[in-house]
């Protein structure tokens, strides 16, 4: 095997559009431009601010890597609070096992997950000593499981759900951070003066002994002044306040995945018709979906509401030329192919030199639309085109390759007013939001992008204007 297929068959593993940039990957996580990244400015305000809650809503397009982003928020965060990240979205694939239960998932149920990353986080990662907290959230989540009467009885062990969801932690004096979870790396818990980063601590139980069927069809809605809803969010309230007491620092709750949302009747239950999130006693960060903010976005006055546009790739005024955002993806394919040449050193093997040519990485970035994942997935298609090919740098012919199949992709089954919609954008100099149902279905579909200036513009996926799109066609009318 030679050195350079051994080099891109490394590079097909280290981009995998699956898998964000975790907590403890802080090498492999390339910067945004500050002046346009909303959780840079999140940031920020938490840092300087400590005694009033701060309570933020995050919306983006799904791929364009909000979810990297928060791991490397939550682990600078931990230097001035005690913080807990829960992804949702991948709690519901790998054990709930139904990714449709986040559009039926109820408030009480929403609260319940929230409370059971707070335990696990405060058991397992911080090393904290509970009290009655626990017991109180598990009679309150009995209580409503009995309720709903879904045949699956009312015992709920907290302990084992505890154990079967992924969570990241950190920001305690004391908490061995980064080691294995308990009392290990070198020192039990409490020997160690570690602060600062953040500790994953993996689901260890089997997903099929996850035992709490939340979002199930059927389920019955409440309101805000249900008594036995509010029992919930007091005992996650009981939880926080267990955490920030015993530690006399400020709680940062980072909820990703519920951007994943897709029904709009239960993002408007969760987000605007109820006030019980934004009762949670402690900073939070939290996801929503993107057409929160495109539909609904004003309605919403207990949170701050925040978009994360995707990476400018394109130039506002001249969208066919380059943007400024190359430059990250420039810093993103640097750091990974640092990483895989000592992976491959480790083995005594040596990569091509200068496998990604700055013109072709440049290319990759536009063409991706400043989406991350969509990035990621091209320099994968790109790997597998270079080990077909036999070749140690990607070269024109590998790029054409690559773009004219994820171009096919992106094309799939549009339609007639898709197309002149699209073309309409692309003749507007203001490059404004066509103010339809199609245009939001489009932003949806990721087709129509939205990048950060000082006001949003928008523009078609550039993949579209390789063949599809040809707004010449509608200039005349």
């Amino acid at each position: 095997m030679s050195d350079a297929r051994r080099f891109w068959q490394e590079t097909h593993h280290c981009f995998d559009p699956s898998e964000p940039v975790t907590i403890d990957q802080s090498w492999l996580h390339a910067e945004r431009d500050p002046r346009y990244n909303p959780i840079a400015q999140i940031e920020r305000q938490l840092r300087h601010v400590s005694q009033d809650r701060s309570r933020f809503l995050l919306t983006g397009a799904v791929g364009n890597g909000k979810t990297s982003e928060l791991n490397h928020f939550a682990s600078k965060l931990t230097q001035s609070r005690i913080v807990v990240l829960v992804d949702l979205w991948e709690h519901v694939q790998n054990n709930v096992r139904d990714q449709n239960a986040l559009d039926r998932l109820e408030m009480w149920e929403l609260l319940g997950l929230i409370g059971v990353a707070i335990y696990r986080a405060g058991e397992d990662s911080l090393g904290h000593q509970w009290k009655d907290e626990p017991k109180l959230l598990q009679r309150a989540l009995e209580s409503l499981r009995a309720a709903e009467g879904n045949g699956d009885g009312a015992e709920i062990d907290l302990v084992k759900l505890a154990r079967g969801m992924t969570v990241a932690a950190g920001g305690v004096m004391g908490a061995v951070l980064g080691g294995p979870v308990g009392a290990a790396a070198g020192a039990a818990i409490g020997e160690t003066a570690t602060e600062g980063g953040t500790a994953l601590v993996k689901a260890v139980a089997d997903s099929s002994r996850w035992t709490w069927k939340v979002g199930l069809p059927g389920t019955r809605p409440r309101g805000d002044q249900d008594g036995e809803l509010r029992q919930v969010l007091n005992a996650v309230n009981r939880l926080i306040m267990s955490l920030q007491h015993s530690y006399a620092r400020p709680l940062l709750v980072v909820i990703d995945g519920l951007d994943r949302i897709r029904d709009e009747e239960r993002t408007r239950a969760l987000f605007i018709d109820s006030l019980m999130l934004s009762e949670l006693d402690c900073d939070a960060l939290i996801t929503a979906p993107v057409m929160l903010m495109r539909r609904q976005g004003q309605s919403v006055d207990h949170f701050i509401v925040k978009d994360l546009n995707n990476i400018p790739v394109l130039d506002r005024d001249a969208p066919a030329s380059p943007g400024p955002g190359l430059a990250f993806f420039r810093d993103l394919v640097a750091r990974r192919v640092a990483w895989i040449g000592e992976t491959l050193a480790s083995a005594g093997l040596t990569p091509p030199p200068a496998p990604f040519p700055v013109e072709i990485v440049d290319q990759l970035a536009y063409y991706s639309g400043g989406l991350a994942r969509e990035f990621i997935n091209l320099v994968r298609l790109a790997a597998i085109e270079s080990l077909d090919r036999g070749v140690e740098q990607l070269d024109r012919d590998v790029l054409q390759r690559t773009l004219r199949e994820a171009r096919t992709h992106r094309e799939y089954y549009m339609t007639k007013a898709e197309i002149e919609l699209l073309e309409r954008v692309m003749r507007d100099p203001d490059r404004e939001l066509p103010g339809d149902e199609l245009a939001l279905t489009l932003l949806q579909q990721r087709r129509l992008l939205a990048y950060p200036n000082e006001t949003t513009w928008y523009y078609p996926h550039p993949l579209l204007t390789l063949a599809l799109l040809k707004p010449e066609r509608g200039s005349k009318k």
